[in-house]
Order: structure tokens, then C-alpha cells, then sequence
């Protein structure tokens, strides 16, 4: 591969020696391209003149905001770059559809092949969406180097063109392809733009057209932060400040191509609604510090520079210092564009950004030294301007990220506390003191199915809705707020539209501002389910017992009955053989009134046993085990279970009797139903009651073999049970625990030992 470059300011056969031009008619794949910054009619002239000295070159033209020439930049001046390949094909498209995206897709179509190395396109700078058309062609084929731009009107933003072969358009795009198996190509870009002032969000936009940006018309948005000089002259001065996108670390520019009527503006990609941005501005040395510096070696024949405009008109004096570096290293030309295509991973489309490809077609071209810069000095003013901008927006921009951040974790916090809220029937609420105006959540409004766009009831229609019998209580909660501290009450609640009985915890605390009372906030919990649920277990609990019990009635009448039956028969007997005699008849009806008695009696002790009692009593637990066993003390002693009850002198406590019962029949029953499956002939229940520091304490302990570590700490959860289907409903040590906790002020502790189970009831002494 060979590049020639040249600057044409007269008649081509003046510039180009007749050698040259037949060295490079000699070879069979000729590309050149030519940049312009002249009329269209001059360049028509020049094209002609190109093609009738080149006849089998393949030409594409682009209008220019300034050409590249070596190190040199120019102006409104021709640039021609002729490159001949010896081992690369060219192949050329030209589409003038209107949409970008088809654009993009018809050219790809046309000059993609297998062994397509790069794809260098030109596309009309005013016309065409140069985001759109990157993806036509990437529509195509993802994985091929896009390099190239659209070309530029020298700031006018009037007319554009582009060129294929000796023909020029006005609109559409040209793309070639090298196709090779020896090209290597090499893409490199700078950028160079810093974020300043805070992140803007464009809240109205269609593709490429922004509408407004922070809900102001972009023009308004530019002339709000960059003031009427710049606004004025857009688009031509929003060419130097572009808005910058960060996606996934990588800097993306937007620049402004044509401003409209509606206070609108065009960039020359899309800018999507509702994407985050930032204003940017060109940071000198960034800029200059050219990519090749950061090379040691590079296999490089030819340079081809697609630059945006923006960086010639920041730095118009100084910017030859960023091409320069590639000039001393091979033949370098391009031009100045209003958007670049560049490859990484996939074809982009950027703007701001000077992008460069560097091509060597044999694998062993010299590879060239690439030579290292020092950095120009910058006026110090302007340096000092600068750097206080790029400081105040890295502030501005890390207390505005801290402020989002903020922002979002309270956000998060309050989405997280109206789930948890919804999922727990759990209302909040605030009450002002001064004013008795009261403030509910989403969930009190839920609660009480009542519509949140209405004003919750004030504290005196909330007072009313309280069943009566529950008023004073909660009309009392206020005095206990005094102190600061939280208080709870359980409350019943009629709601007015449907009348149902709700049952709420409300719970407060009184906030003082300045010694003073002035809120009281606090939560509503819907314990209405729970305490259905609550109810509906402990029914089927209570059926689960009486049918236990019903068992032992059965198993303690089956005897008697037998009996009763045996002297039936007895008689029956000798009735028939006319040897029953009156002392025998007075006996045995004796001995069946007996039997009765003995019956009629157990069906006392289980009446006794399971009658209500709804007062607090003093327990005598030596008259509750003598009730107990009057019912289960038959089975014990069919199944040879001894029972060994040992209770501390002057225990007593004052509580309900018949919870108590209940509890512990369960625990011996459960024990019972564990030492059953045993063949041990040494079964035995010991139950140990005693006090220490205020507190009774029931341990009762078998020597069943103890309970599973696995399954140890699941006993007391509702219908866990290791019993058979049709022996146990697991609801018992469930409700064992809820009694305890909620009506005696107890708890219960489960624990193997030795070779045995050992639960432990412990319950308040003074609970009165």
C-alpha cells in the first residue's frame, strides 16, 4: 500500500508529476478521496478532472469544515488523498434514501464481503442521522470497522454534499470497503470534552430532535446556561459546547446541527427521552495529547483523520499539534467532519472526537517510531478559567451525585417501607398536637377502606369509630404518651362503610420540640386475620382435646361397661336354667348401680375439667394433677408409665385454672404418646414445680429418648406435628406457647435431656 497527498490550489497536471500518475494508474485498485471546503460547482469541475487523469480509481468526495493535509490544516481548500493496494479489493455503494437506518443497511448490503477489513463512509452532514445510519449498517454486519463521517459546510449549516466517483450529491451517503486478508487496520481516537455544571434530563425528544430539556425549550436551555451569544448563534456556536452522555464509562457527545422555529434542536444523533446529560466543554491539553503519542510502535502505511469540527474552532491556533504526530509517522490526510464513525467492539457514532485508522496492507511494512511531544503552553489565564470550571463541576457533580444517591436511598427506603407496610397490614400515622390534624399513610387508608384522596378522620371521628367499650382506653393512651416513651393498645374499630369490627394494635410515641408537645406519630397493625386465625386454631385446638378426651372416656368406661355386661349375661344365664335367685339379683343389680356410679363420675370430672372459668384464681396445683389424673390416670397405668410429681412447699399463683389444665394435659399426653411406642418397661413422667426469683417454674420430663435436633426448634410452630394424621393436629404446643405469652405471662422452653424431652413453663408470680 502507498499514499500520495496532495493540496490542489491549480490544475491537477501541475501537482502531480506525470511519473506518479502513471505509477499509480498501474495499479488495479486505486482509492481516493477527495475533501473540499470549495462550492459545489468548483469541486463538480475538479472531480471531472480527477477521473479523466485516474479513469479506473474508485473517488469518494466530502465537503469539509476544514481538510487535513499532513501536519497542515486548511480551509475552504481542496485535500486529495490517493491510495494504491496491492493486495485489497475495493468495492463502492452510493444510497440517496432519506431514512438513515435504510441509508446505512443498503450500503452494507452492496460491499460487505467475507474478508471486509474496513468500511470508510461518508454521509451528508445536515441530512442524515448519523446514529441511525450506523446501525443500519451494523444491521448488516456487527463486527466490521466503520471509520469515516459526515461531511461539513464550513460552519453555514446551508448545504452539504457528498461524492461517488465524478458525480456530486446533495444528499445521501457513499461507502467503500477494503476487502483483504493481509490489510491490517488500526482505529484510535481522543476525545477531550469534560462535564460542567450539573446532570440535565431530556424530558421531550424524537430521535435526533431535542424538544426540551428540564422541561425548557433547548434553545432556552442553552441561552439559560450559556447566555444570548451563544444561544443566539446556534447552531453554529453549539458545535463547541455539545451535551455529553456517560454510558458504561465511555463519553459520548451530542452536537447541534440545526436549530429550529419551535425553540427545538437538531444533533447529529439521537438523544433518547429521559436520557441524563451534562454540558461540556473542550479541556486544551486533553485534546492535544494526540493517541499515537501513547504508542511505542505502529505497523502503519497511511493515516486516514476524520476530526470533529468543534476541535478546529476551540482551538483553531493550536490544534495542527494533534494531527502533527501523525504526519511524522506516514502519509496523513482527512478532514474536519460533523460526526464520526468509529469502532469499538461496534460501530458508534460520535461527535467531538477525532478519530483515526491507520492501514498497512503487508505484514511485513517497517513498522515506524513513533516520535513523543511535549505539550504546548497554554495561557495561563485561560488554564486558571478552566481549571476552576473543571474543579466547581467535579463538585458540583460529586455533591449532586451524593444528593441522588441520597436521594434514591430514601426513595428505596420508602418503596421498601410501603411493601412492608402492605404486606403486614401495618399503617403509619401523625398526629399534630396544635391543630388535632392528623396525616395517614397508604396503608392506614387500606386498612380502614377508605379512599386516600379523601382526608383521613380526625382524632374525634377516629374516637368514634372506637366500639365503645375500647374509648376510655384509648382515650387514656394520651397520658401515657407523656413520658416520650412508645406505648401500644389493642383497640376494636367499626369501620363506617362496611360496619366490620376491626382489631388494630395502635401504637405512639409523643415528639417534643423545644420542651413542647407538638406530634405524636405512631402505626396501625391489622391483627383482625391473626386473631380470626388465632381464634379458629384454638377451636380446632379445643376439638382436638375433647376429642382426646372423649377417647379416655371411652377407654375408662369401656371396664365398667363389660362388667355391666358380664353380669347381665350372668343373670341371663340363670334365669334360663331356673337357678337365679333373689340374693343373686339384688347383687348383681348392686354391683351394676356401682358401675354406674363410677361412670356417672367420670363424666363429672370431664365436665369439671372442661368448664370455663373466665376469673383469675388462685392455683393449687396439687388439686389440678388429681384432676388430671382422674382422667388419664387409667391409661398411664395400662401402658406402665409411672408419674413422679415433686412440688415445692407454698407454691401459688395467681392466673387462669383452666389455661393451666389445658397446658399441661397436653405436655403429659404428648409425653404419654412418645413413651407409648416404647417397649422400655421403666417409662416415667417427672414434673418438678418450684419458684425462683418471682417466677414459677413446671418442668416436665420424660425419658422417651428426646426429640430430634432437626425438628427441636419447630415444635411450637402451628400444625407441626410428628404424629400420625389421625393422632395429632400440631396445634397443641402451639397454642400451649400463645396462652402462655398472651394470657399468663408466661413463655415455654423446649430442650432434650438425658434420654428424655424437657419442657420448661416459667410464669410471672405477681402477674395480678
Amino acid at each position: 500500500m502507498k499514499t500520495y497527498v496532495y493540496e490542489i490550489n491549480s490544475s491537477l497536471q501541475k501537482i502531480i508529476t506525470q511519473e506518479s500518475i502513471d505509477e499509480i494508474n498501474s495499479n488495479d485498485d486505486v482509492l481516493i478521496q477527495l475533501f473540499t471546503g470549495k462550492s459545489f460547482e468548483v469541486t463538480k469541475n475538479l472531480l471531472l478532472e480527477i477521473k479523466n487523469i485516474f479513469p479506473h480509481a474508485t473517488i469518494i468526495t466530502a465537503s469539509t469544515d476544514g481538510e487535513i493535509f499532513q501536519e497542515n490544516i486548511l480551509t475552504q481548500s481542496h485535500v486529495l488523498s490517493i491510495s494504491t493496494f496491492k493486495n485489497t479489493k475495493i468495492k463502492i455503494a452510493f444510497s440517496n434514501n432519506l431514512d438513515s437506518f435504510s441509508a446505512g443497511k443498503e450500503i452494507a448490503q452492496q460491499i460487505i464481503t467475507e474478508n471486509t477489513k474496513l468500511i470508510i463512509s461518508f454521509a451528508n452532514g445536515l441530512l442524515c442521522n448519523g446514529e441511525e445510519f450506523i446501525k443500519g449498517i451494523n444491521s448488516i454486519s456487527s463486527n466490521v470497522i466503520i471509520a469515516g463521517g459526515l461531511t461539513g459546510d464550513n460552519a453555514k449549516f446551508e448545504k452539504c454534499y457528498i461524492g461517488v466517483n465524478e458525480n456530486l450529491h446533495a444528499n445521501g451517503a457513499v461507502g467503500i470497503s477494503l476487502n483483504s486478508d493481509t490489510l491490517e487496520v488500526n482505529n484510535l481516537y481522543n476525545f477531550g470534552w469534560n462535564t460542567i455544571g450539573l446532570k440535565h434530563t431530556i424530558t421531550k425528544s424524537l430521535k435526533n430532535r431535542v424538544y426540551t430539556i428540564d422541561n425548557i425549550s433547548a434553545v432556552n436551555f442553552y441561552r439559560k446556561y450559556l447566555g444570548d451569544c451563544i444561544a443566539d448563534e446556534l447552531p453554529k456556536t453549539g458545535i463547541e459546547f455539545p451535551l455529553l452522555i456517560n454510558t458504561n464509562d465511555f463519553k459520548t457527545a451530542r452536537a447541534v446541527i440545526a436549530r429550529h422555529d419551535d425553540g427545538s434542536l437538531s444533533f447529529a444523533g439521537n438523544i433518547n427521552e429521559g436520557e441524563e446529560v451534562y454540558l461540556g466543554i473542550g479541556e486544551i491539553n486533553t485534546i492535544l495529547s494526540s493517541p499515537i503519542q501513547n504508542i511505542q510502535k505502529l505497523n502503519v502505511e497511511s493515516f486516514f483523520i476524520y476530526s470533529c469540527m468543534a476541535r478546529r474552532r476551540f482551538i483553531p491556533d493550536l490544534i495542527y499539534q494533534e494531527i502533527k504526530p501523525f504526519a511524522e509517522v506516514a502519509p496523513t490526510s482527512g478532514f474536519f467532519t460533523y460526526g464520526e464513525f468509529y469502532t469499538k467492539e461496534k460501530a458508534q457514532f460520535l461527535n467531538q472526537t477525532l478519530t483515526a485508522v491507520a492501514l498497512s496492507e503487508a505484514s511485513e511494512a517497517k513498522e515506524k517510531i513513533i516520535c513523543q511531544h511535549e505539550m504546548p503552553k497554554q495561557n495561563s489565564t485561560f488554564t486558571a478559567l478552566m481549571h476552576i470550571i473543571n474543579v466547581t463541576s467535579k463538585e458540583l457533580h460529586e455533591q449532586t451525585l451524593l444528593q441522588e444517591n441520597i436521594s434514591y436511598e430514601l426513595a428505596a427506603k420508602n418503596r421498601t417501607l410501603e411493601v412492608i407496610q402492605n404486606l403486614s397490614n401495618l399503617g403509619s400515622w401523625e398526629l399534630d398536637v396544635e391543630s388535632m390534624k392528623v396525616s395517614w399513610s397508604e396503608t392506614s387508608y387500606k386498612i380502614h377502606n377508605l379512599d386516600p384522596k379523601e382526608d383521613p378522620p380526625s382524632y374525634i371521628e377516629f374516637l368514634n369509630m372506637v366500639v365503645p367499650e375500647d374509648r376510655k382506653k384509648f382515650i387514656d393512651m394520651y397520658q401515657k404518651l407523656q413520658d416520650g416513651k412508645i406505648h401500644s393498645i389493642e383497640i376494636k374499630v367499626k369501620r363506617h362503610n362496611d360496619h366490620r369490627i376491626l382489631t388494630l394494635v395502635e401504637s405512639g410515641k409523643l415528639l417534643y420540640k423545644k420542651g413542647m408537645p407538638f406530634k405524636i406519630v405512631g402505626t396501625t397493625l391489622d391483627i383482625t386475620d391473626i386473631k380470626m386465625q388465632d381464634t379458629i386454631m384454638m377451636q380446632q385446638s379445643k376439638a382436638a382435646q375433647m376429642g382426646e378426651m372423649i377417647n379416655m372416656i371411652a377407654h375408662q368406661w369401656r371396664q365398667p361397661l363389660n362388667a355391666i355386661s358380664s353380669a347381665v349375661i350372668k343373670l341371663d344365664m340363670q334365669n334360663s336354667m331356673d337357678i337365679l335367685t333373689k340374693e343373686e339379683l339384688h347383687k348383681t343389680a348392686k354391683f351394676i348401680e356401682d358401675m354406674t356410679q363410677q361412670m356417672s363420675q367420670t363424666i363429672n370430672d370431664f365436665m369439671n375439667f372442661t368448664k370455663p372459668t373466665h376469673q383469675k384464681e388462685l392455683i393449687d396445683f396439687d388439686k389440678i394433677f388429681k384432676d388430671i389424673f382422674k382422667i388419664i390416670g387409667t391409661q398411664l397405668n395400662n401402658l406402665n408409665i409411672s408419674v413422679n410429681i415433686e412440688i415445692e412447699d407454698n407454691v401459688s399463683i395467681y392466673t387462669y385454672k383452666q389455661e393451666i389444665e389445658h397446658i399441661l394435659m397436653n405436655l403429659i399426653t404428648n409425653a404419654r404418646d412418645a413413651l407409648e411406642e416404647l417397649e422400655n418397661n421403666s417409662k416415667r413422667i417427672s414434673i418438678k414445680i418450684y419458684t425462683k426469683n418471682h417466677l414459677c417454674i413446671i418442668k416436665i420430663i420424660d425419658n422417651a429418648g428426646g426429640i430430634h435436633e432437626d425438628i427441636i426448634d419447630r415444635v411450637f410452630d402451628p400444625y407441626f406435628t410428628t404424629k400420625e394424621s389421625n393422632k395429632g393436629t400440631g396445634l397443641g404446643l402451639y397454642m400451649s406457647k400463645k396462652i402462655l405469652q398472651e394470657y399468663l405471662n408466661g413463655n415455654i422452653f423446649v430442650r432434650n435431656k438425658n434420654d428424655g424431652a424437657e419442657f420448661t413453663i416459667i410464669m410471672d408470680i405477681d402477674n395480678e
